[in-house]
């Protein structure tokens, strides 16, 4: 294998590997009358990537006089250790512009997915059942992109996965989303790619504070095509997606189409609603990403973007 320039490998048993690890936090909740949609996204990186970010992570907010995680949603609404950054737009650009750098210094892969809350309960209860929940629609396809990043590497490249801790949905040992996390290594095409499962906290684990930056920003951008639809992709966004260097997007979108694509595909004994699904559907879901890519994220086509601004 030829090594590629300015990437920390680390030598496995005579190999040179990246030993890559993803970390992913939720956003939202299906219970909540307030949000149209819910997720989970984080990002994908070489272990030493991300040994470099927490060095520089967690210096940007001493230097900011922060004693706590970041934590997106507080740092948005100014809210808990930014209730006095309010109104001080200068001294927030700055803030939040210097992790965003941060973040795309690691050369990290983002992967998302955002679950429509008002389609998934167009579906008959008992499909929803089969769901479970959105946030296990989200959890797979995270886990899957994960596994995604390693398999055109050595084939012992592995990608260790870290999930915010999360009781309600069994984030810790042997519960419904380890599980559910052991049944993707066991049977899907490209399970043999995840390495280690874990769940942290923000305070313990640095990227995740970066991962819950990255769901807060990818959920309020399908919010905010419902609220306020003339409104341009929100600046954070726009940063974090000039992280892809080819135009394909690790990002779904489970519309009512895609739910029921799942269920078609799953063979599931309840198939109301599935005759609304084409065989194109994948390709259709995809080529809509593509275009949110270009037409909101601003990507051209020789994989740079146009300039963001505030």
């Amino acid at each position: 294998m030829a090594l590629l320039p300015n990437l920390p490998y680390v030598a496995v048993e005579g190999k040179f590997l990246l030993v890559r690890t993803g970390y992913f936090d939720e956003t939202g909740h299906a219970d909540d009358p307030v949000l149209h949609f819910a997720g989970m996204a984080g990002f994908v990186a070489p272990h030493g990537a991300w040994i470099n970010f927490e060095n520089q992570w967690s210096d940007t907010l001493k230097n900011a006089l922060l004693t706590e995680p970041f934590h997106m949603k507080d740092f948005a609404h100014s809210l808990g250790q930014f209730e006095g950054w309010k109104g001080k737009e200068k001294k927030r650009k700055l803030f939040f512009g210097r992790l965003l750098e941060i973040l795309r210094e690691t050369k990290a892969k983002p992967i998302g997915a955002a679950v429509s809350l008002r389609d998934f309960e167009t579906l008959t209860p008992e499909q929803q059942t089969q769901f479970r929940d959105p946030y296990y629609l989200c959890f797979q396809a995270c886990t899957r992109g994960a596994a995604i990043e390693a398999i055109f590497e050595e084939k012992e490249e592995q990608v260790a996965t870290v999930y915010a801790f999360n009781e309600e949905f069994g984030t810790n040992k042997n519960r419904s989303a380890e599980q559910l996390w052991q049944m993707i290594k066991k049977h899907y095409d490209h399970g043999h790619r995840l390495g280690s499962y874990a769940s942290s906290t923000p305070a313990e684990t640095c990227p995740l504070q970066a991962a819950d930056l990255f769901a807060y920003e990818l959920c309020h951008e399908f919010e905010n095509r419902i609220k306020r639809p003339n409104d341009r992709m929100r600046w954070g966004l726009r940063q974090i997606l000039r992280m892809y260097s080819i135009l394909i997007p690790q990002i779904l979108m489970f519309d009512r189409k895609e739910l029921l694509r799942r269920i078609k595909e799953s063979d599931w004994p309840d198939q109301t609603g599935v005759e609304e699904v084409s065989h194109s559907q994948t390709l259709s879901a995809r080529e809509s990403m593509v275009r949110w890519l270009i037409e909101r994220g601003g990507f051209v086509a020789d994989g740079a973007f146009t300039k963001p601004s505030f």
